[in-house]
């Protein structure tokens, strides 16, 4: 009879499982050695859970298959654990980042060499990697003298997972992959075969148009503009800025944009609209009413989008950002919507107009937003922004804020990053406030977010709506 009297030992040093018979699988110890390693391989995503905001299910199924590995051979298994692992992990961070598939996460990687990367690194998240990474290795070596006969019941307990997992309908055998369905909390449920389903249904997806989508900003500038066609127009697509929960930090940041100048020019409107995907969703959610992969844009879809649209009245579009263009290809297919990407010389910038972001190195909000209001000096002009310093990780001059900002944080309950991007969304409102009330004509001024913000912890994350991004409109009086 197998004996495992210490089932801790024996899940952390391998215990004596080998000489077994069929008769082991009837004894409580036996399903607790199997259990205890099932827990064990799931238990740094649970920790993790605790401090940060994701989703995942319960049981990942592929870390069982893993384990089932380990009973056949230590090479499988190791093989196997690592396939999970990576496979986990960049799921987890496609859905925070809001990437609609992995295939979309993965491609970006490609642009990974423009960052400074020393820049994202904290030590908590490293801790954390190095904790989980020591504790899969000993679980790991743990699993080295398992039996053929632990492949049984591994595998029956795979089987039950399975069976959840087709219950919850999370495996979505008739359509694309979901990782919660009927249950309210995804038990079971296996990465890689999502991520499978979802690709299945990117790539019979892939010779569709995009979807049109309702973009009341793309509506206000198309109607203002009908009625103006001599007007110019500025529209500010705002990287992470997600609508606020609380009805105080939405006035607050509406009201960063007014001043007794703005009220005698301007009318002041804001709301809020649906958004889906990354920033280039909303690239093309505000400038096309469009959604899907900017490098599905058509040649017969480009001139309905609004650069396209006002040139037929004669209007010059010019597209500014602080970052480098080459940045999701916005040098290519920017022109192609019409867009004439403004040239920014980050060499011989001064100290003062760039660098304010540790991770991305580019010209200054401010700067650019300068630029841009200069732009619409001129009649018949749009000039079209995506801002830089509001991505996430903040600067660290985020940190610097205004005791206006701070106290509403406080009396809002934000947590620290929320009420810091708060603050930084604040400062660039006033920026453009300032630019453009110092100007003597006055352009139709929109601004909009592009997804909420994809802070990893949920108290951060919770403090925006998860579906809709707050817009905010200065019309010419």
């Amino acid at each position: 009879m197998m004996n495992i009297s210490k089932p801790w030992r024996s899940f952390v040093v391998g215990g004596a499982v080998g000489g077994m018979s069929w008769r082991d699988m009837g004894t409580v110890a036996y399903w607790r050695y199997l259990l205890l390693l099932n827990i064990g391989v799931q238990l740094p995503f649970w920790i993790a859970k605790s401090f940060y905001s994701f989703q995942r299910p319960v049981f990942n199924e592929d870390l069982a298959i893993a384990l089932l590995g380990f009973a056949v051979s230590s090479w499988l298994g190791w093989i196997l654990l690592g396939i999970a692992l990576v496979v986990d992990v960049l799921r987890i961070a496609s859905l925070n980042y809001h990437f609609l598939n992995l295939a979309d996460f993965v491609e970006s990687v490609r642009f990974v060499h423009l960052l400074n990367l020393w820049g994202m690194i904290r030590w908590e998240a490293v801790l954390g990697v190095g904790l989980a990474i020591g504790f899969l290795t000993l679980l790991a070596l743990s699993l080295r003298r398992l039996r053929p006969m632990m492949f049984w019941g591994q595998l029956a307990l795979l089987m039950l997972m399975g069976l959840v997992d087709a219950l919850n309908g999370s495996m979505r055998l008739g359509g694309g992959g979901l990782d919660r369905f009927h249950f309210p909390v995804n038990v079971a449920g296996s990465p890689i075969w999502n991520l499978y389903r979802v690709q299945m249904a990117t790539e019979d997806a892939a010779s569709e148009p995009l979807r049109p989508v309702n973009s009341a900003v793309n509506e206000s500038i198309r109607r203002w503009h009908a009625a103006n066609p001599d007007g110019s127009v500025m529209l500010v697509l705002v990287e992470s800025m997600g609508q606020p929960v609380s009805p105080v930090v939405r006035t607050w940041l509406g009201n960063q944009l007014q001043s007794p100048g703005v009220s005698n020019r301007w009318r002041f409107q804001q709301g809020s609209e649906p958004f889906q995907g990354s920033t280039t969703h909303g690239e093309l959610r505000v400038l096309c009413a469009l959604d899907g992969p900017y490098g599905k844009v058509t040649a017969a879809q480009a001139p309905e989008c609004l650069p396209g649209q006002l040139a037929k009245d004669g209007v010059v579009s010019a597209g500014f950002h602080g970052f480098q263009l080459s940045m999701f290809d916005r040098d290519r297919w920017w022109k192609a919507l019409g867009l004439r990407p403004h040239a920014f010389d980050y060499h011989h910038a001064g100290s003062a107009v760039r660098d304010c972001h540790d991770v991305f190195h580019g010209i200054c909000d401010r700067e650019v937003l300068r630029q841009a209001a200069i732009e619409t000096r001129q009649p018949r002009r749009l000039a079209y922004v995506v801002t830089l310093d509001t991505h996430l990780p903040l600067p660290s001059s985020a940190k610097n804020m205004s005791s206006d900002a701070a106290a509403m944080c406080e009396r809002e309950r934000l947590s620290e990053s929320a009420c810091e991007l708060v603050a930084q969304l604040g400062r660039l409102m006033n920026d453009l406030r300032d630019e453009v009330s110092s100007q003597e004509n006055t352009p139709f001024v929109a601004v909009v977010g592009d997804h909420a913000p994809p802070f990893l912890t949920e108290e951060s994350r919770s403090a925006f709506d998860s579906r809709e991004v707050p817009y905010f409109l200065l019309e010419p009086r």
